[in-house]
């Protein structure tokens, strides 16, 4: 029997790599791994950012294959020492998953030069030198795609238009990390995420404004065009398919992955770029890297998303209509400000009045920054990667199902407000 590989997963504490690591060593059931060491910028102990019961649980209770190191990953030797501390089997980590990156939205340059090239370069560099076998690089939605009809392709280039300038970072960083010699490289783009785990996405926020109109009484309404793309992806395929990849990158040398799933990403062409160390700049042109788009079948859009949620809740749902969203262009901050004052002022009698008990400590909240609110989307086309890499979805579709479940998921972590508008399951 082969030996159960040695897994690194660097940054996404707050985001995705709890669940990479639940997906990886499940709390009932045989590891599919022999160790995870877990690095990222947060305390869990005491804990400095939110995190599920459940990982915490798998942290206390498998301890023999799983560690959690609090480190700085701007600095060069501290990633090194990530790599080369002897796991407890005295192998080698041989498969890495890059989740680092500022994932705020409204972070200048210089942050995300810091926290986002930098960090990923450090992790590439150091997992070249090391020879590992497989490095997955998670990259957001983080494009402009603003299309009720088109689905964007991997090889695209008008779906690889960055979208503000966490969207020029990460995706000059894509473009860096790529270019580093001898790294077995696979990128996943993903679509909007949700379900367990993830507290600050759009889908999230969607769901809890459908509570937000309950209480209110009122009719859901959204902005923009019905058939606007909104794509979405379940957390749990957003692992599964990065597990996936790994084990595919790690049978194959990079010019075979390349053949087989190569895209030349486009630059940015933002100024900002320029005379940036690490970077490849505008006149080297494309990069080659072996790229999926990560999606699921639900082809989601405002209207299908919005359907689900207001069933969940029992509430009316529908849009503002076209001359209603034109006047909003046209004092849009005014709106933007309204609508998180109508959001907020409800939510805040949620969480602190209705709520039994209170969860006035939440990570979650509807307030909504202006692009969330702007005319924008996500519209991938998913079959290459179910062509290629053969994963089989475990949901699909975005449903009231999986929407309830998420739901379920606050409500143990005791961050949903319970009220008798949405009782327990």
């Amino acid at each position: 029997m082969a030996q159960k590989p040695n897994i690194l997963i660097f940054g996404g504490c707050n985001s995705l790599s709890p669940q990479l690591a639940l997906h990886l060593v499940p709390l009932q059931g045989e590891p599919l791994v022999s160790h995870i060491r877990m690095v990222d910028k947060f305390s869990l102990f005491p804990q400095t950012t939110y995190v599920s019961k459940e990982f915490i649980k798998l942290l206390q209770d498998r301890s023999d294959v799983i560690e959690y190191r609090q480190a700085n990953l701007t600095v060069p030797a501290t990633v090194a020492k990530c790599f080369t501390d002897p796991a407890p089997n005295g192998q080698p980590y041989t498969h890495i998953f890059d989740i680092s990156g500022e994932n705020a939205f409204d972070r200048p340059a210089a942050i995300q030069i810091s926290q986002t090239l930098n960090v990923s370069l450090n992790l590439a560099r150091e997992a070249a030198k090391q020879n590992v076998k497989a490095y997955i690089r998670s990259l957001g939605g983080f494009y402009d795609h603003v299309t009720e009809k088109k689905k964007y392709k991997e090889d695209d280039a008008d779906g690889w238009k960055p979208l503000g300038v966490r969207g020029v970072w990460w995706h000059e960083t894509m473009r860096a990390v790529a270019s580093v010699p001898n790294l077995p490289l696979v990128v996943l783009r993903r679509a909007y995420a949700y379900g367990p785990g993830e507290t600050h996405g759009e889908v999230t926020k969607t769901i809890l404004l459908g509570l937000v109109y309950k209480h209110l009484d009122e009719e859901m309404k959204f902005l923009w065009a019905s058939k606007l793309k909104k794509n979405t992806v379940h957390v749990r395929d957003v692992v599964g398919a990065a597990w996936t990849a790994a084990q595919w990158a790690a049978g194959l040398d990079r010019e075979k992955m390349n053949a087989l799933a190569g895209v030349s990403l486009p630059p940015s062409g933002d100024d900002s770029v320029k005379g940036v160390p690490g970077v490849i700049q505008k006149d080297q042109g494309g990069v080659l890297v072996p790229l999926f788009n990560l999606v699921d079948d639900n082809d989601s859009n405002q209207e299908n998303t919005g359907a689900v949620i207001s069933k969940v809740f029992g509430i009316k749902f529908g849009f503002q209509g076209s001359f209603a969203s034109q006047l909003a262009k046209l004092r849009f901050e005014t709106v933007v400000e309204d609508i998180n004052e109508l959001h907020m002022e409800e939510w805040t009698k949620i969480i602190a009045t209705y709520a039994n008990p209170p969860v006035p400590s939440t990570p979650l909240s509807p307030y909504a920054l202006q692009y969330q609110l702007e005319k924008h989307g996500c519209a991938l086309d998913g079959e290459k990667l179910k062509k290629v890499l053969g994963y089989k979805f475990l949901h699909p579709y975005f449903t009231e199902e999986t929407v309830r479940e998420t739901i379920e998921s606050y409500r143990v972590d005791g961050i949903w407000p319970q009220t008798d508008k949405y009782p327990p399951s």
